[in-house]
């Protein structure tokens, strides 16, 4: 059978891009590695401005309303920030990811999961994936296969490589435990070269990583280790322990598109340097890529609209996340005591995580109220002059 389009790989990116297809009345194949409900190595910390993204309600799904952020220092002198609503929510991936896929399946869409994709080709008029001893046929492709993908692999040798190595444990709680990390989510900046060290809470369980520069890989694991002794988890053991490489935005992800594929979510590294979100992202732009594909067959198959949406929407938020990330990883001292003295900073953060403001706004006001001095250290660390003509009189800090 020939497909109007075939997706690779069932996360977030996928089955939005999928359902999307689906619900337009195109002929879609989605393709997934693993069987459906499968394991994902994920914090699985969704801020609350998905939802608006969101095609269901999370009802169920959710297993924890984060409404507390705990910042420390290498597991000391904690900065607290607790709020009357929700700012972020908690879900395992294998149930959101099947939740998602239903939807794309209910609309439509021909999911083939335990499928691993061993290559795929694209021409001037159709692409071909092979799979599990068979070529399909389609006009598009989209790449949501994550970071280590086979569509980026073959058909966009120029993409920008992982830049993050990062490594999550799953520990069971006691029930003081689970009671002290209710609605808490800890980040723990100084110890993680490059990175940082987080602890969410997902009911009687704990999912506690480290996310380090890849340059030094070899640190992860000793982090987690140093992380995990340093608070209230040394006496736990984990029930598994994965890896990931993380691809987070940096300098430009180089195209998200060639001839009839493209690329969207982990494997077109629209992952938020400042914190590592990419399921927002994710279900950004598998929206945008099916949008595109559904107006490119009436241009010729030109899925230029794609990179321009992307451009637009989200490029200049992980551009914003990423001076700010530059900032934080090069003097993280320096970026925990402007957490730990300008509490406003965090209120700030907390509306770019329930959709009341974004990145640009977020970094614009933290800049516009800190000295001049500082601004321009900053400044030069973040690869942004800060101090324009247009910047208001200075606040204090």
């Amino acid at each position: 059978m020939r497909y109007d389009s075939i997706v690779v790989g069932g996360g977030p990116a996928g089955a939005t891009a999928a359902l999307t297809l689906a619900k337009a009345g195109a002929r879609v194949l989605l393709l997934e590695r693993r069987k459906i409900p499968r394991y994902k190595a994920c914090g699985g910390c969704l801020s609350r401005r998905v939802e608006r993204l969101l095609p269901f309600d999370l009802g169920k799904l959710n297993e924890e309303q984060i409404t507390n952020l705990t910042f420390t220092w290498r597991g000391r002198n904690p900065v607290e920030a607790i709020f009357s609503e929700p700012v972020a929510y908690m879900v395992w991936r294998d149930k959101f990811d099947q939740a998602l896929c239903r939807l794309a399946i209910e609309a439509g869409a021909d999911l083939q999961d335990g499928q691993t994709v061993r290559a795929v080709r694209a021409s001037k008029h159709n692409v071909e994936v092979d799979f599990d001893g068979r070529t399909v046929t389609a006009d598009f492709l989209v790449g949501a296969d994550g970071a280590c993908g086979v569509v980026a692999r073959d058909l966009f040798p120029n993409r920008t490589q992982p830049r993050l190595v990062g490594l999550d444990a799953e520990l069971p709680l006691t029930s003081a435990g689970e009671a002290a990390l209710k609605g808490r989510v800890i980040l723990d900046v100084g110890r993680a070269p490059g990175g940082y060290c987080w602890a969410f809470p997902k009911g009687g369980v704990a999912s506690v990583g480290v996310a380090v520069n890849r340059r030094a890989a070899k640190q992860v694991s000793p982090c987690l280790t140093s992380f995990l002794n340093s608070g209230s988890f040394k006496h736990r053991s984990p029930v598994r322990t994965t890896g990931a490489l993380l691809p987070v935005y940096h300098n430009g992800t180089g195209p998200l598109y060639r001839g009839r594929a493209l690329l969207t979510g982990d494997a077109a590294c629209l992952v938020d340097p400042f914190l590592g979100e990419g399921i927002f992202y994710a279900i950004q732009s598998g929206p945008m890529a099916a949008q595109a594909i559904l107006t490119a067959g009436s241009h010729g198959g030109d899925l230029s609209s794609y990179q321009a949406a992307v451009s637009t929407a989200i490029i200049p938020e992980l551009e914003a996340a990423g001076r700010l990330s530059r900032v934080a990883h090069r003097a993280p001292w320096l970026w925990f005591q402007v957490l730990r003295w300008r509490l406003g900073v965090i209120d700030l953060y907390r509306k770019v995580l329930i959709g009341e403001t974004n990145y640009r706004v977020f970094e614009d006001q933290i800049w516009a109220q800190t000295p001049r001095p500082v601004a321009m250290l900053f400044g030069a660390w973040a690869g942004r002059e800060y101090l324009t003509p247009k910047r208001k009189e200075l606040g204090s800090w």
